[in-house]
């Protein structure tokens, strides 16, 4: 019973890991991660911001992958969980690597919104940029994930799985002398 609790612990650890990782950089791209305020002589001041979902839109598509894997891998059986912890690695991986390219995805984006802005006057204007740590934040969250990642595609095999009733009907072959030992024993076979 105490090995039956430990693969529980095991897999609800990673799997509140894996939403709490994937919440947290889905989050922290939704934050505005550069931001300036545009000044032209004659016009009114204008605050520009770009979160990290606008600067890098894949890296929130990585994010809401992680945070769906730790649904797929409660649910999931032994081999497939060893699969959904090596993809969770690569995808954390990929998103590491794309946050690293991202600061000119960033600058460029904020570049556009101060072009868009009212307060633009058709050439560049003097504005300092402001740079949020929510960067890091998203990064933070990527590597605990991919390490999440490393645990599960390694230990998964061995972690306890939902049972077969929550399976689709038709999922499990049963054999159908097993219905009739049932009823010959009283038990309802549906059940």
């Amino acid at each position: 019973m105490s090995r039956l609790l430990a693969g529980v612990n095991r897999v609800s650890t990673v799997v509140l890991t894996l939403l709490a990782g994937g919440g947290l950089a889905f989050l922290a791209l939704s934050r505005d991660w550069a931001a300036t305020t545009v000044r032209t002589q004659g016009l009114p001041p204008d605050d520009v911001a770009v979160s990290g979902t606008q600067a890098l839109p894949l890296v929130s598509a990585l994010a809401l992958v992680v945070l769906t894997s730790g649904l797929a891998v409660l649910a999931s059986g032994p081999r497939l969980r060893r699969v959904l912890g090596v993809l969770v690695v690569l995808v954390s991986a990929g998103a590491l690597v794309a946050l690293g390219l991202g600061s000119d995805a960033v600058t460029s984006s904020l570049r556009d919104a101060i072009e868009q802005s009212p307060a633009f006057a058709g050439r560049r204007p003097e504005a300092d940029a402001g740079w949020s740590w929510w960067s890091l934040v998203t990064a933070a969250a990527f590597v605990v994930t991919a390490l999440i990642g490393v645990v599960t595609a390694r230990f998964g095999g061995t972690w306890s799985t939902m049972s077969r009733r929550y399976e689709a009907p038709g999922a499990v072959a049963d054999d159908p002398q097993d219905y009739w030992k049932a009823l010959d024993d009283g038990r309802d076979p549906t059940e």
